[in-house]
């Protein structure tokens, strides 16, 4: 069986991107991952690696791969669509099917305008 080594600073430098990136403070962070910022903290330093319970929320709230998150770039998957399928699963996963088909007739309309936008300056 081949070994895969597990390392802690990474995985909490790339937590730590993730979290920056959304512009969320630690204590913010962790509350929305049931933890405490100190915890949290501990994680982002590399002084701890996350429960698996964890790595999911993570994954979850940065719309990111367990794979990413544990292996960075060595992710499985060649699919670009990625992220958006990630996304959009977290977005079915929060809010009720009404809320959802609003917001995708939404986009669609904004998408035609684009479009049409396009076609009128093109």
């Amino acid at each position: 069986m081949t070994s895969f080594p597990i390392n802690s600073n990474k995985i909490g430098a790339r937590i730590r991107s993730l979290r920056k990136k959304q512009r969320k403070t630690q204590s913010h962070y962790a509350d929305l991952l049931y933890i405490s910022p100190s915890y949290l903290a501990l994680i982002e330093s590399g002084r701890r690696v996350p429960s698996i319970e964890v790595l999911i929320q993570i994954a979850k709230i940065s719309d990111v791969t367990i794979d990413y998150l544990i292996f960075g770039d060595e992710r499985t998957s060649d699919d670009p669509n990625d992220y958006v399928h990630l996304m959009f699963g977290r977005l079915c996963d929060t809010y009720p099917i009404d809320k959802i088909e609003k917001a995708l007739r939404l986009a669609e309309c904004y998408l035609l305008l684009d479009e049409e936008d396009r076609a009128a300056s093109g």
